[in-house]
């Protein structure tokens, strides 16, 4: 009898079921998951023994909360439609609610939101066929959610007040409903209406003595006010918000949105140092959560590569075993000719020692020198992560000393010019800051770093609400040799249409795309005035295009420039490109 089998003997198998449910998850919260996958395989065997199917459906719930907690989603969605098919079989309709409800939460994890939708409307069609219109509010919370990620925000606030008025009777319920409302009304750009609707939550919070929903008010609501320019209060609040997180001993995705907070409170109120202070233990926090992530997958990989070891080693054991009784079954039917045999095996046995002895002898110095390799290769990707690490967090500081000596001058000129400055270190800090948090050291996902460049000046110049954004950026990993020239003239195309190409018009479009057949290309291309291609390109110009010329040249590029209902910048790049050394020097002419 196991360990865990022995834990809950005696007790009838319903209840030993729930006490294992019970433990399994904890295990699960506690990241305890080889743990765990003995608790869920024992939980499937006492389920197997109970005639009500629903058991054997919980037990496959409780695999998939395990996969997804091991962000495996798709492992998760194969246990979750396994105890679908289960509490069909048994009747159980609440239950084939709830599974679909988390089927379609992980697709709203991934984005997803046509498939998350689909099983939505599966989950209220077995609502309204059985009559079960309590369970709609949070099927309708799930849809509120779709429709403000697609910025549907008139039909996002009918879905929520839909659950609102659902979930009334159940007060938890009703709490997470009302949440969920004022972040869609933040989202929505009705300031006003979502810090009352906070203010709404945080009573009834306190009423029902709900200290985690109190708590993520705390942490949300700052943004809310600081929209509204009420500073003091989100001061007042976010204080509230670093003591809950304190004392609940919140984890570092918590602390990381409580700091970037506090870092923009401090901005806001002019206090640059506390303003640089806060950013530092935001990047802390962070850097931490990323440390923490990348921890929990090499433990998994390590697991998983255990395992399959221990599997080949049976595989192997098996064959060797089969191969044994093969040969004593020829070895007894062939005793007639046991002293050929004998003597033939005699000369092969000594041949193959010989073989063995010089094989035995090549494959350990082979396995010596492939460690040895391994090791240093090892070490080697660990130094350049800590050398892209280290020169991102310096590049950070630059960042922040330009931007507090631009709040010092009072040339305008000076200032914009230092702004400028600091914009093009923040495009390069975001590769180095891409190149440490992956394993590989030396290629740029472009779709990755183009989205977070184009996202920090939008929302350097107030564009994130009011613009119309279209990014179609192939899968592309570029040399970092080339990565960095080519985010500097993304850089410099975007801040010149967020500077000239928007002052007179209402609905302002921006579209960049990136692409590769037998050469690579990019656009960039506005709905603005348009630019006159010749005069763009006469000698004399700003810093900016001097620097997007300069930059294309010696890259082996062409740029291209042109109006086309607004101004249009396409680069033409060789697939290869043989990048200068010191390309970031300025072409003076």
């Amino acid at each position: 009898m196991t360990s865990l089998e022995n834990r809950f003997k005696g007790l009838p198998d319903s209840t030993r079921f729930e006490e294992i449910r019970n433990y399994s998850d904890s295990l699960v919260d506690q990241r305890k998951y080889s743990d765990a996958l003995s608790a869920t395989t024992y939980l499937m065997q006492i389920a197997r023994k109970i005639p009500d199917r629903s058991f054997t459906g919980r037990a496959y719930m409780a695999s998939a909360y395990m996969e997804r907690s091991q962000n495996r989603p798709n492992a998760a969605i194969t246990q979750y439609q396994k105890a679908y098919e289960e509490f069909i079989a048994a009747g159980n309709f609440r239950r084939q609610v709830r599974v679909l409800q988390m089927i379609d939460g992980i697709y709203l994890d991934l984005n997803e939101l046509k498939t998350a939708e689909y099983y939505c409307k599966r989950a209220l069609e077995v609502i309204d066929k059985n009559n079960l219109q309590p369970l709609k509010a949070g099927i309708y919370t799930d849809l509120a959610t779709i429709e403000d990620i697609r910025k549907n925000y008139d039909k996002a606030l009918q879905y929520n007040a839909d659950a609102i008025r659902i979930s009334k009777e159940n007060k938890l319920t009703y709490l997470e409903t009302l949440l969920n409302r004022c972040i869609i009304l933040k989202n929505a750009g009705q300031y006003q209406k979502s810090a009352d609707t906070y203010l709404e939550c945080l009573k009834e919070a306190r009423a029902q003595k709900e200290s985690l929903v109190e708590g993520i008010v705390y942490v949300n609501l700052p943004n809310t006010l600081l929209a509204l320019n009420r500073i003091d209060e989100a001061e007042t609040n976010i204080n509230k918000a670093l003591n809950w997180a304190k004392s609940t001993q919140a984890g570092y995705n918590v602390m990381v949105s409580i700091y970037e907070t506090v870092t923009m409170i401090n901005e806001k109120k002019g206090d640059y140092k506390q303003a640089l202070l806060s950013q530092k233990k935001w990047y802390a926090y962070r850097d931490s959560l990323f440390n923490e992530e990348k921890s929990r997958q090499l433990i998994e990989t390590e697991t998983q590569f255990q395992t399959r070891e221990k599997q080949q080693q049976i595989q192997q054991l098996d064959e060797d075993n089969t191969n044994k009784k093969k040969q004593l079954w020829w070895l007894a039917s062939g005793v007639s000719l046991l002293l050929i045999l004998l003597a033939v095996e005699l000369f092969q046995y000594r041949k193959i020692q010989s073989v063995n002895r010089k094989l035995n002898q090549t494959n350990l110095t082979l396995g010596k020198a492939n460690k040895q390799i391994s090791i240093q290769s090892d070490q080697l990707k660990q130094l350049m992560q800590e050398l892209h690490h280290r020169v991102k967090n310096n590049l950070a500081i630059i960042s922040s000393l330009l931007y507090l000596q631009a709040n010092r001058l009072d040339d305008k000129k000076a200032v914009q010019a230092v702004l400028d400055g600091q914009q093009r270190v923040e495009a390069m800090s975001l590769i180095h800051q891409q190149l440490y948090q992956t394993d590989n050291v030396t290629r740029v996902g472009m779709q990755e770093y183009i989205g977070d460049l184009v996202k920090g000046l939008m929302q350097s110049f107030h564009y994130q609400e009011k613009l119309d954004l279209n990014l179609d950026i192939e899968d592309i990993s570029l040399d970092v040799e080339l990565a960095v020239p080519l985010g500097l003239i993304i850089n410099e195309l975007v801040t010149n249409v967020f500077k000239h190409a928007f002052k007179e018009v209402a609905q302002p479009e921006l579209s960049i795309r990136l692409w590769q057949t037998d050469y690579l290309f990019l656009e960039v291309k506005d709905n603005g005035p348009g630019v006159d291609a010749e005069s763009w390109k006469k000698s004399g110009q700003t810093f900016g295009k001097r620097l997007v010329i300069s930059l294309a040249k010696q890259a082996g590029g062409t740029l291209q420039v042109s109006s086309d209902h607004g101004a249009r910048f396409l680069l033409t790049l060789p697939a290869v490109s043989n990048i200068l050394p010191d390309f970031l020097t300025i072409d003076k002419n």
